[in-house]
Parts: C-alpha cells; structure tokens; sequence
C-alpha cells in the first residue's frame, strides 16, 4: 500500500508539472502576437495624426512695413497624411488689383523669400469680396529656399513659425495684407470643408483670376 501511494504521487506531481510547464510555453508564444497588435496600432496612430490643419489671418497691419488698409483675407492649409501634398484656399475681402497671392518664408516681423506661389494674374483681379483662389501644392511647386525639397519641409517651416501667407495688389506690389501661417485650433479637418482640387498651385492660380 505504501509502495502503491508513492506511485500515485509521484504521478499526480508529474502530471501538475506537465500541465504547468504547457501553461508556460502557451503564455510564452501569445507574447509576439500581443506585441505585433501593439506595434500595428502605434503605427495607425502615428498615421492618423499625419494630416495637419494650418491657417492664417491676413491684414495690412501685418505688412513690413504696414499698409493702410479695409482689405483682409483668410488662408487655410491642410497637408495629406502622406505627407505628399497640401491643398489651400484663399479668401479675401475689400481688396482690388489683386496681382499674386504666396507663400513666404519669414518669421513675425521680417520680410522673406517666396516658397510657393498661390495665385498669379497677368491682369489685376477686383474688386474681390470671396475666394481667390484653392488648389493642391506639391514638390514641385517648391520654390526659392525650398525648391527641390518636400512638402514635409514646407510643413517644417509652418510648424517652426517661418511662413506667412500674403495678397500683392497693383497699389501695393510688395504685398498689401500678409498674416502668419500657425497650426489650426481645431486638431481635425473635415472632408466636407478642407479645400480639395487636383490642380497644382500654378493652375489654381489661374483659374483663380476668374473669381
């Protein structure tokens, strides 16, 4: 009977072990496929956050030097989550003779080269009371400091306080309203609302004047 006991322990103990050690290895080989869950949703958030929203506020009082001025516009910007591209439109109001719309490289203060041209007419536009122009700007459409370089460069540029957008009038060739481009308030841009057209800044631009 004694002999008899000892087997059935050492049986039982054999067994437990058995199933403890399964246990372990199942826990084991669940880790990969956890960590490859986590590292698929860290990388859709990281594209999700991709598409930034980017606008400014354009007057005369923010001209080097200032202008006197009724004339005021709105920019808005939004670049893809791909990072490729970046559609805008513009919007401006009691402004005449409208000539050329850019992009400028330039901190708060200080006057600075063209990046990207938004719009260009060979005939003065206005009066002007609504949209100016809208469009998509790619690489290729990089120009002065930033031609031959990305979008993601462009953005770079915005994010770091270095961009301003401005409207040039015949009255006023260097610029007539100018306004700084900062992130949007708001985190996310609906579809229904951010500017979308195939065009590149170039054509926009002329199709722009006939507003």
């Amino acid at each position: 009977m004694h002999i008899k006991t000892n087997n059935r322990l050492t049986i039982i103990a054999v067994v437990a072990a058995a199933l403890m050690l399964a246990t372990a290895t199942a826990s084991i080989r669940a880790q990969p496929a956890a960590a490859a869950t986590a590292t698929t949703g860290g990388g859709a958030a990281t594209s999700s956050t991709g598409q930034q929203t980017f606008t400014a506020t354009m007057t005369g009082s923010e001209e080097v030097p200032p202008k006197n001025t009724q004339a005021t516009g709105s920019a808005k910007f939004v670049s893809s989550s791909d990072g490729n591209s970046m559609t805008y439109r513009i919007r401006v109001a009691h402004i005449n003779g409208v000539t050329m719309a850019h992009i400028h490289s330039g901190s708060i203060g200080k006057n600075g080269p063209i990046v990207v041209t938004l719009f260009k007419s060979a005939t003065p536009t206005g009066p002007v009371n609504g949209p100016l122009s809208q469009g998509t700007i790619t690489s290729a459409n990089l120009e002065g400091p930033l031609k031959g370089k990305t979008i993601s460069d462009l953005v770079k540029l915005i994010n770091d306080g270095k961009a301003y957008a401005n409207v040039h009038t015949q009255q006023n060739p260097k610029g007539e309203i100018r306004g700084q481009i900062s992130p949007s308030a708001s985190a996310s841009a609906s579809a229904s609302t951010s500017p979308g057209n195939s065009a590149a800044a170039s054509s926009s631009a002329s199709a722009g004047s006939g507003y």
